[in-house]
């Protein structure tokens, strides 16, 4: 059996993140071949982090089952989700100072 990498269902990139045509602007050939690789190489960065961006987004689905979810259904469980993440976040923030200065002056570490 030949194992092959999944397809995605569908391509996330859109059309305008392509740069427009040169422009007649640039006079120098070579300067004007120069910033046409640029900007393809730039374009092509940008197209793969979305691509990066959108596999996760899509194994996230997957993993979590939200798939099954319709839109709204999922936009209420990831906002519930970051809320619940922030608070804890929060939390660690502002609480866990005082208990590990707690825990050092109850095992002696400071005085």
């Amino acid at each position: 059996m030949i194992h092959t990498a999944p397809r995605q269902p569908y391509q996330l990139i859109p059309t305008s993140l392509r740069f427009p045509p040169i422009s007649s602007l640039y006079r120098n050939r070579k300067g004007a071949e120069a910033s046409r690789r640029t900007r393809q190489a730039n374009n092509m960065a940008l197209g793969d982090a979305w691509k990066q961006i959108s596999w996760f987004y899509y194994q996230y689905l997957l993993v979590t089952a939200l798939y099954m979810l319709e839109p709204w259904e999922r936009t209420v469980f990831n906002s519930l989700l970051i809320s619940v993440a922030a608070m804890a976040v929060y939390t660690g923030f502002v609480f866990m100072p005082q208990h590990i200065m707690a825990i050092l002056h109850y095992f002696e570490v400071i005085q």
